[in-house]
Protein backbone atom coordinates (compact mmCIF):
# COMPACT_ATOMS: atom_id res chain seq x y z
CA UNK A 1 0.00 0.00 0.00
CA UNK A 2 1.32 3.34 -0.72
CA UNK A 3 1.37 6.55 1.51
CA UNK A 4 -1.70 8.17 2.63
CA UNK A 5 -2.81 11.24 1.10
CA UNK A 6 -3.61 12.64 4.60
CA UNK A 7 -1.82 11.73 8.04
CA UNK A 8 -3.04 13.48 11.13
CA UNK A 9 -0.74 12.27 14.12
CA UNK A 10 -1.59 13.16 17.70
CA UNK A 11 -2.65 16.90 16.96
CA UNK A 12 -3.33 19.29 20.10
CA UNK A 13 -4.37 22.97 19.33
CA UNK A 14 -4.79 25.42 22.40
CA UNK A 15 -6.04 28.62 22.57
CA UNK A 16 -6.23 31.41 25.10
CA UNK A 17 -9.70 32.48 25.91
CA UNK A 18 -9.57 36.04 25.47
CA UNK A 19 -7.82 38.27 23.39
CA UNK A 20 -5.40 39.98 25.94
CA UNK A 21 -4.32 36.48 27.06
CA UNK A 22 -3.65 35.36 23.90
CA UNK A 23 -1.70 38.21 22.47
CA UNK A 24 -0.10 37.80 25.75
CA UNK A 25 1.01 34.21 25.17
CA UNK A 26 2.06 35.06 21.91
CA UNK A 27 4.40 37.24 22.72
CA UNK A 28 5.60 35.05 25.06
CA UNK A 29 6.04 32.11 22.80
CA UNK A 30 7.62 34.40 19.99
CA UNK A 31 10.30 35.14 22.72
CA UNK A 32 11.03 32.06 23.60
CA UNK A 33 11.42 31.35 19.79
CA UNK A 34 13.60 34.43 19.64
CA UNK A 35 16.46 32.98 22.23
CA UNK A 36 16.00 29.37 20.52
CA UNK A 37 13.92 27.69 23.11
CA UNK A 38 10.25 26.30 22.72
CA UNK A 39 6.68 26.85 23.99
CA UNK A 40 5.30 25.38 25.96
CA UNK A 41 2.77 22.80 24.31
CA UNK A 42 2.46 20.05 26.67
CA UNK A 43 0.80 22.25 29.49
CA UNK A 44 -2.14 24.61 29.57
CA UNK A 45 -1.67 28.55 31.23
CA UNK A 46 -3.83 30.20 33.02
CA UNK A 47 -6.66 31.20 30.57
CA UNK A 48 -5.60 29.02 27.87
CA UNK A 49 -8.18 25.52 26.91
CA UNK A 50 -7.50 23.04 24.13
CA UNK A 51 -9.57 23.20 20.83
CA UNK A 52 -7.99 20.23 20.07
CA UNK A 53 -6.69 16.64 21.55
CA UNK A 54 -5.03 14.31 20.29
CA UNK A 55 -6.37 13.76 16.70
CA UNK A 56 -5.52 11.22 15.01
CA UNK A 57 -6.85 9.81 11.26
CA UNK A 58 -5.38 8.61 7.77
CA UNK A 59 -6.64 9.16 4.70
CA UNK A 60 -5.66 6.88 1.41
CA UNK A 61 -5.75 8.48 -2.19
CA UNK A 62 -9.53 8.10 -3.24
CA UNK A 63 -11.00 7.94 0.63
CA UNK A 64 -13.47 10.42 2.21
CA UNK A 65 -14.36 11.01 6.05
CA UNK A 66 -16.59 13.55 7.08
CA UNK A 67 -16.09 15.10 10.65
CA UNK A 68 -19.06 16.11 12.99
CA UNK A 69 -19.42 17.88 15.75
CA UNK A 70 -21.67 21.13 17.90
CA UNK A 71 -20.36 24.60 17.39
CA UNK A 72 -17.52 25.12 19.10
CA UNK A 73 -15.90 21.41 18.86
CA UNK A 74 -13.23 22.20 17.15
CA UNK A 75 -14.12 21.20 13.41
CA UNK A 76 -12.95 23.94 11.50
CA UNK A 77 -9.78 24.64 13.47
CA UNK A 78 -8.77 21.09 12.61
CA UNK A 79 -9.70 21.83 9.54
CA UNK A 80 -7.31 25.08 9.07
CA UNK A 81 -4.58 23.25 10.89
CA UNK A 82 -4.69 20.63 7.59
CA UNK A 83 -4.67 23.79 5.01
CA UNK A 84 -1.69 25.48 6.69
CA UNK A 85 -3.41 28.22 8.88
CA UNK A 86 -2.91 27.12 12.35
CA UNK A 87 0.17 25.41 13.33
CA UNK A 88 -0.54 22.45 16.27
CA UNK A 89 0.64 23.24 19.89
CA UNK A 90 1.80 19.12 19.51
CA UNK A 91 1.40 16.74 16.76
CA UNK A 92 1.61 16.56 13.14
CA UNK A 93 -0.56 16.91 9.59
CA UNK A 94 1.37 15.85 6.58
CA UNK A 95 -0.95 16.18 3.28
CA UNK A 96 0.44 14.88 -0.20
CA UNK A 97 0.24 16.85 -3.20
CA UNK A 98 -2.13 19.88 -4.16
CA UNK A 99 -4.42 20.92 -1.68
CA UNK A 100 -8.10 22.38 -1.87
CA UNK A 101 -9.66 23.91 -0.02
CA UNK A 102 -13.06 25.93 1.09
CA UNK A 103 -13.40 26.86 5.26
CA UNK A 104 -15.74 29.83 4.81
CA UNK A 105 -17.34 31.72 1.86
CA UNK A 106 -14.97 33.83 0.11
CA UNK A 107 -12.09 32.79 1.82
CA UNK A 108 -8.69 33.80 0.47
CA UNK A 109 -10.42 36.77 -1.83
CA UNK A 110 -8.99 39.98 -2.03
CA UNK A 111 -12.24 41.37 -2.14
CA UNK A 112 -10.96 44.80 -4.20
CA UNK A 113 -10.03 42.45 -6.90
CA UNK A 114 -12.08 41.23 -9.69
CA UNK A 115 -13.51 37.33 -10.23
CA UNK A 116 -11.00 36.92 -12.82
CA UNK A 117 -7.82 38.45 -10.59
CA UNK A 118 -8.89 36.10 -7.77
CA UNK A 119 -8.93 32.99 -9.80
CA UNK A 120 -5.61 33.36 -10.84
CA UNK A 121 -4.48 34.42 -7.07
CA UNK A 122 -6.29 31.09 -5.88
CA UNK A 123 -5.04 29.00 -8.38
CA UNK A 124 -1.51 29.86 -8.15
CA UNK A 125 -1.83 29.21 -4.43
CA UNK A 126 -3.27 25.88 -5.11
CA UNK A 127 -0.34 24.73 -6.96
CA UNK A 128 -1.56 25.56 -10.55
CA UNK A 129 0.65 27.09 -13.17
CA UNK A 130 -0.22 29.93 -15.46
CA UNK A 131 -0.80 27.38 -18.67
CA UNK A 132 -3.18 25.27 -15.90
CA UNK A 133 -5.01 28.04 -15.24
CA UNK A 134 -5.44 29.65 -19.07
CA UNK A 135 -6.34 26.20 -20.02
CA UNK A 136 -9.18 25.39 -17.25
CA UNK A 137 -10.49 29.46 -16.71
CA UNK A 138 -13.18 29.08 -18.88
CA UNK A 139 -14.69 25.86 -17.38
CA UNK A 140 -13.98 27.61 -14.16
CA UNK A 141 -16.19 30.51 -14.35
CA UNK A 142 -18.75 27.97 -16.69
CA UNK A 143 -18.82 25.92 -13.55
CA UNK A 144 -19.58 28.70 -11.16
CA UNK A 145 -22.28 30.46 -13.19
CA UNK A 146 -20.73 33.71 -12.95
CA UNK A 147 -19.48 34.82 -16.41
CA UNK A 148 -21.36 37.75 -16.04
CA UNK A 149 -19.74 38.98 -13.07
CA UNK A 150 -16.15 37.05 -13.45
CA UNK A 151 -15.15 41.23 -13.90
CA UNK A 152 -16.81 42.77 -10.81
CA UNK A 153 -15.06 43.29 -8.04
CA UNK A 154 -15.49 40.39 -5.13
CA UNK A 155 -16.55 42.19 -2.44
CA UNK A 156 -19.86 42.68 -4.34
CA UNK A 157 -20.49 38.84 -4.75
CA UNK A 158 -23.00 37.59 -2.57
CA UNK A 159 -21.76 34.56 0.13
CA UNK A 160 -23.09 32.07 -2.31
CA UNK A 161 -21.69 33.49 -5.81
CA UNK A 162 -17.79 33.62 -3.71
CA UNK A 163 -19.00 29.96 -2.68
CA UNK A 164 -19.79 28.96 -6.11
CA UNK A 165 -16.30 30.82 -7.12
CA UNK A 166 -13.91 29.41 -4.80
CA UNK A 167 -15.69 25.80 -5.27
CA UNK A 168 -14.95 25.54 -9.01
CA UNK A 169 -11.29 26.89 -8.24
CA UNK A 170 -10.97 24.34 -6.20
CA UNK A 171 -12.52 21.55 -7.60
CA UNK A 172 -11.49 22.04 -11.45
CA UNK A 173 -8.09 22.25 -9.80
CA UNK A 174 -7.60 18.51 -9.60
CA UNK A 175 -7.05 18.08 -6.00
CA UNK A 176 -5.08 15.59 -4.76
CA UNK A 177 -6.60 16.46 -1.11
CA UNK A 178 -9.85 18.17 -0.91
CA UNK A 179 -10.66 20.01 2.13
CA UNK A 180 -14.57 21.18 2.39
CA UNK A 181 -16.41 22.67 5.29
CA UNK A 182 -19.73 23.43 5.98
CA UNK A 183 -19.94 26.56 3.26
CA UNK A 184 -21.84 24.21 0.90
CA UNK A 185 -24.65 24.58 2.71
CA UNK A 186 -25.34 28.76 1.30
CA UNK A 187 -26.03 26.92 -2.34
CA UNK A 188 -29.57 26.62 -3.67
CA UNK A 189 -30.12 23.17 -4.27
CA UNK A 190 -29.15 22.73 -7.56
CA UNK A 191 -25.68 23.84 -6.90
CA UNK A 192 -25.50 21.85 -4.33
CA UNK A 193 -26.32 18.54 -6.57
CA UNK A 194 -23.93 19.64 -8.73
CA UNK A 195 -20.70 19.73 -5.96
CA UNK A 196 -22.09 16.67 -4.73
CA UNK A 197 -21.46 14.87 -8.05
CA UNK A 198 -18.03 16.64 -8.49
CA UNK A 199 -16.88 15.44 -5.10
CA UNK A 200 -18.17 12.18 -6.25
CA UNK A 201 -16.32 12.34 -9.63
CA UNK A 202 -13.04 13.30 -8.19
CA UNK A 203 -13.06 10.42 -5.60
CA UNK A 204 -13.06 8.43 -8.00
CA UNK A 205 -10.51 9.72 -9.99
CA UNK A 206 -8.16 9.58 -6.51
CA UNK A 207 -8.76 12.72 -4.10
CA UNK A 208 -8.79 12.41 -0.86
CA UNK A 209 -11.60 14.31 1.00
CA UNK A 210 -12.19 15.79 4.69
CA UNK A 211 -15.63 16.82 4.52
CA UNK A 212 -17.21 18.84 7.63
CA UNK A 213 -20.49 19.22 7.80
CA UNK A 214 -24.04 19.86 10.04
CA UNK A 215 -25.97 17.21 7.53
CA UNK A 216 -26.26 14.12 8.11
CA UNK A 217 -27.54 13.23 5.14
CA UNK A 218 -24.24 15.11 3.56
CA UNK A 219 -22.19 13.37 5.47
CA UNK A 220 -24.12 10.27 4.40
CA UNK A 221 -24.24 10.72 0.80
CA UNK A 222 -19.90 11.58 0.22
CA UNK A 223 -18.10 9.81 3.60
CA UNK A 224 -17.23 6.11 4.04
CA UNK A 225 -16.08 6.76 7.52
CA UNK A 226 -16.49 9.19 10.25
CA UNK A 227 -14.46 11.34 13.43
CA UNK A 228 -17.03 12.97 15.54
CA UNK A 229 -15.41 16.02 17.52
CA UNK A 230 -16.68 16.58 21.19
CA UNK A 231 -15.00 19.62 23.13
CA UNK A 232 -12.17 18.94 21.00
CA UNK A 233 -11.99 15.06 21.67
CA UNK A 234 -11.52 13.16 18.98
CA UNK A 235 -13.54 9.64 18.90
CA UNK A 236 -11.18 8.40 16.39
CA UNK A 237 -12.07 6.54 13.39
CA UNK A 238 -15.80 5.42 13.56
CA UNK A 239 -18.50 4.46 10.94
CA UNK A 240 -20.38 7.21 9.85
CA UNK A 241 -23.83 5.87 11.10
CA UNK A 242 -22.04 5.75 14.71
CA UNK A 243 -20.61 9.62 13.94
CA UNK A 244 -24.04 10.65 13.14
CA UNK A 245 -25.67 9.08 16.23
CA UNK A 246 -23.25 10.80 18.84
CA UNK A 247 -23.91 13.98 16.44
CA UNK A 248 -27.40 13.92 17.01
CA UNK A 249 -26.96 13.03 20.69
CA UNK A 250 -24.90 15.89 21.36
CA UNK A 251 -27.69 17.93 19.86
CA UNK A 252 -30.45 16.63 21.79
CA UNK A 253 -28.47 17.24 25.32
CA UNK A 254 -27.65 20.78 24.00
CA UNK A 255 -31.48 21.64 23.30
CA UNK A 256 -32.28 20.05 27.09
CA UNK A 257 -29.58 22.10 28.67
CA UNK A 258 -30.43 25.12 26.47
CA UNK A 259 -34.52 24.63 27.45
CA UNK A 260 -33.95 23.50 31.36
CA UNK A 261 -31.84 26.98 31.52
CA UNK A 262 -34.92 29.00 29.94
CA UNK A 263 -36.92 27.43 31.62
CA UNK A 264 -34.87 28.55 34.94
CA UNK A 265 -35.27 31.96 33.68
CA UNK A 266 -38.36 33.50 32.55
CA UNK A 267 -40.47 30.69 31.56
CA UNK A 268 -40.22 28.93 34.74
CA UNK A 269 -41.03 31.91 36.56
CA UNK A 270 -44.56 32.61 34.23
CA UNK A 271 -45.31 29.04 34.90
CA UNK A 272 -45.04 29.65 38.98
CA UNK A 273 -47.25 32.71 38.24
CA UNK A 274 -50.06 30.53 36.33
CA UNK A 275 -50.81 28.65 39.74
CA UNK A 276 -54.49 28.98 40.61
CA UNK A 277 -55.39 28.40 43.56
CA UNK A 278 -54.10 27.29 46.98
CA UNK A 279 -55.95 24.00 47.36
CA UNK A 280 -52.71 21.82 45.96
CA UNK A 281 -48.63 22.41 45.54
CA UNK A 282 -46.32 20.32 43.68
CA UNK A 283 -43.29 19.93 44.81
CA UNK A 284 -41.36 18.80 41.81
CA UNK A 285 -41.30 16.00 39.08
CA UNK A 286 -38.60 13.89 37.89
CA UNK A 287 -38.23 11.38 35.31
CA UNK A 288 -36.87 8.16 36.33
CA UNK A 289 -36.01 4.38 35.24
CA UNK A 290 -39.62 2.05 35.10
CA UNK A 291 -37.76 -0.74 36.33
CA UNK A 292 -35.55 1.00 39.02
CA UNK A 293 -37.58 4.14 40.04
CA UNK A 294 -34.00 5.86 39.84
CA UNK A 295 -33.85 9.78 38.33
CA UNK A 296 -32.65 9.34 35.25
CA UNK A 297 -33.04 12.04 32.24
CA UNK A 298 -32.00 10.13 29.20
CA UNK A 299 -33.67 7.11 27.64
CA UNK A 300 -33.29 4.57 24.87
CA UNK A 301 -35.39 4.68 22.04
CA UNK A 302 -38.65 3.07 22.75
CA UNK A 303 -37.99 2.66 26.30
CA UNK A 304 -40.25 2.98 29.25
CA UNK A 305 -40.24 6.37 30.92
CA UNK A 306 -41.31 6.63 34.34
CA UNK A 307 -42.48 9.84 35.27
CA UNK A 308 -42.83 10.99 39.19
CA UNK A 309 -44.88 14.25 40.73
CA UNK A 310 -44.89 14.81 44.39
CA UNK A 311 -47.47 17.55 45.61
CA UNK A 312 -49.34 18.57 48.69
CA UNK A 313 -53.64 19.15 48.86
CA UNK A 314 -54.45 21.99 51.59
CA UNK A 315 -58.27 20.20 51.24
CA UNK A 316 -59.53 16.84 50.42
CA UNK A 317 -60.23 16.12 46.90
CA UNK A 318 -62.87 13.79 45.76
CA UNK A 319 -61.76 13.59 41.88
CA UNK A 320 -58.18 13.50 41.54
CA UNK A 321 -56.90 14.08 38.46
CA UNK A 322 -53.37 14.30 37.53
CA UNK A 323 -51.77 15.36 34.03
CA UNK A 324 -48.74 15.47 32.18
CA UNK A 325 -48.11 17.08 28.96
CA UNK A 326 -45.19 16.76 26.54
CA UNK A 327 -43.36 19.23 24.08
CA UNK A 328 -40.87 18.44 21.87
CA UNK A 329 -38.63 21.79 22.41
CA UNK A 330 -39.43 23.09 18.57
CA UNK A 331 -42.76 22.23 18.99
CA UNK A 332 -45.39 22.86 21.63
CA UNK A 333 -48.20 19.99 23.53
CA UNK A 334 -47.01 17.13 21.18
CA UNK A 335 -48.85 14.51 23.86
CA UNK A 336 -50.65 14.25 27.26
CA UNK A 337 -51.95 11.43 29.22
CA UNK A 338 -53.60 11.94 32.30
CA UNK A 339 -55.24 9.13 35.07
CA UNK A 340 -58.94 9.72 33.95
CA UNK A 341 -58.47 8.56 30.43
CA UNK A 342 -55.60 6.01 30.92
CA UNK A 343 -54.85 2.34 33.04
CA UNK A 344 -54.59 2.63 36.18
CA UNK A 345 -55.74 3.60 39.40
CA UNK A 346 -58.34 6.15 37.56
CA UNK A 347 -59.82 9.23 38.92
CA UNK A 348 -59.44 8.65 43.30
CA UNK A 349 -60.61 10.36 45.96
CA UNK A 350 -57.31 11.71 47.82
CA UNK A 351 -57.13 13.43 51.23
CA UNK A 352 -55.46 16.52 52.55
CA UNK A 353 -52.00 16.11 52.90
CA UNK A 354 -48.52 14.91 50.99
CA UNK A 355 -48.95 12.39 47.73
CA UNK A 356 -47.03 11.08 45.17
CA UNK A 357 -47.93 10.20 41.39
CA UNK A 358 -46.71 8.21 39.31
CA UNK A 359 -46.70 6.97 35.69
CA UNK A 360 -45.02 4.94 33.39
CA UNK A 361 -45.17 5.26 29.58
CA UNK A 362 -44.82 1.96 28.07
CA UNK A 363 -42.35 1.60 25.22
CA UNK A 364 -43.43 5.13 24.08
CA UNK A 365 -43.33 6.52 20.33
CA UNK A 366 -41.42 9.70 21.00
CA UNK A 367 -38.79 10.08 18.30
CA UNK A 368 -35.14 10.78 19.28
CA UNK A 369 -34.82 14.52 20.49
CA UNK A 370 -35.02 16.53 23.35
CA UNK A 371 -38.46 16.70 25.14
CA UNK A 372 -40.03 19.01 28.13
CA UNK A 373 -42.36 17.30 30.41
CA UNK A 374 -45.14 19.73 31.83
CA UNK A 375 -47.43 18.51 34.78
CA UNK A 376 -50.96 19.50 36.95
CA UNK A 377 -52.80 18.63 39.41
CA UNK A 378 -56.49 19.40 39.69
CA UNK A 379 -60.01 17.96 39.61
CA UNK A 380 -62.47 16.67 37.35
CA UNK A 381 -65.48 18.87 38.11
CA UNK A 382 -63.30 22.00 38.27
CA UNK A 383 -62.33 23.77 34.96
CA UNK A 384 -59.03 25.06 37.13
CA UNK A 385 -55.86 23.79 37.95
CA UNK A 386 -54.95 23.38 41.33
CA UNK A 387 -51.33 23.88 40.67
CA UNK A 388 -49.72 23.97 37.36
CA UNK A 389 -45.98 23.68 36.54
CA UNK A 390 -44.61 24.08 32.71
CA UNK A 391 -41.17 22.71 31.67
CA UNK A 392 -41.64 20.92 35.26
CA UNK A 393 -38.62 18.24 33.93
CA UNK A 394 -36.19 17.61 30.33
CA UNK A 395 -35.67 14.32 28.85
CA UNK A 396 -33.66 13.06 25.94
CA UNK A 397 -34.22 10.30 23.56
CA UNK A 398 -31.30 8.68 22.21
CA UNK A 399 -31.09 7.51 18.38
CA UNK A 400 -31.61 4.16 18.36
CA UNK A 401 -28.97 1.56 17.60
CA UNK A 402 -30.58 -0.47 14.37
CA UNK A 403 -31.45 2.09 12.50
CA UNK A 404 -29.81 6.17 10.93
CA UNK A 405 -32.86 6.73 9.81
CA UNK A 406 -36.40 6.59 11.30
CA UNK A 407 -39.81 5.86 9.82
CA UNK A 408 -42.69 7.96 8.85
CA UNK A 409 -45.01 5.98 11.33
CA UNK A 410 -44.46 7.22 14.59
CA UNK A 411 -46.45 10.45 14.40
CA UNK A 412 -45.68 13.79 16.37
CA UNK A 413 -48.87 13.98 18.00
CA UNK A 414 -49.50 10.56 19.37
CA UNK A 415 -51.88 8.43 21.90
CA UNK A 416 -49.57 7.32 24.60
CA UNK A 417 -50.07 4.03 26.34
CA UNK A 418 -49.13 4.89 30.11
CA UNK A 419 -49.81 3.04 33.83
CA UNK A 420 -51.06 5.57 36.35
CA UNK A 421 -51.21 5.48 40.15
CA UNK A 422 -51.31 7.96 43.02
CA UNK A 423 -50.01 7.39 45.94
CA UNK A 424 -51.39 8.54 49.75
CA UNK A 425 -49.27 9.69 52.41
CA UNK A 426 -45.96 8.44 53.14
CA UNK A 427 -46.48 5.21 51.53
CA UNK A 428 -45.08 7.09 48.42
Amino acid sequence: MGEPAVRVDGIYKKFGLTTREALRYGLIDAGRRLVGRTKDSEHLRPGEFWALQDVCFELAPGESIGIMGVNGSGKTTLLRILNGAFSPDRGRAELRGRVGALIAAGAGFAPMLTGRENVYINGSLLGMSRQQLDRQFDAIVHWSGLEQFIDMPVKHYSSGMAVRLGFAVAILGEPDVLLVDEVLAVGDAGFQKRCYERIHQIIRNGTAVVFISHAVGAIWAICRKGLFLDKGVSSGVISVQDMARRYELANYRTMRDQADADASGAGQSLSLGARASKAGLIHGLETCDAKTGRPKSEFAFREPIMLRMRFRLEEDVPDMVVRYAFDAVHYKFIAATDNAYADGDGIVALGKGEHTASVVLEAPAFRPGAYQAHCSIGRKSVGIHLDYIAAAASFVIQPPEDRLFYDDDSPAVMHLDARHRLLEGESA
